[in-house]
């Protein structure tokens, strides 16, 4: 949903049928994507669990030790979109943030 997150949630389905071949999905070209109403009920019977092993298969990171500005310090750069962090301000946070 992410990669398509302007898109409606049958288009989203659609984008991932089409990048399955024909052996995948035996209906081929002939299939349709359900209803929205059936997509929305659908996800919470999936659970996270799925999206959760599916991360755990797919996600590395991109830059290597070599990678200009990967690392700072040992410690790897990374950004989070939109997302707020309070830390609480101690001396041992001064000492490891700073």
């Amino acid at each position: 949903m992410s990669l398509w997150s302007k898109d409606s949630m049958q288009d989203v389905l659609k984008n991932l049928v089409d990048g399955l071949n024909e052996i995948w999905l035996k209906t081929g070209k002939y299939w349709k994507p359900p209803c929205k109403a059936a997509i929305t009920k659908a996800r919470p019977r999936l659970g996270a669990g799925v999206m959760r092993q599916l991360f755990h298969q797919l996600v590395r990171p991109m830059a290597t030790t070599e990678t200009v500005g990967a690392l700072i310090n040992g410690l790897r750069v990374v950004a989070i979109d939109e997302t707020c962090l309070d830390i609480p301000d101690s001396d041992e946070n001064a000492r490891v943030f700073d």
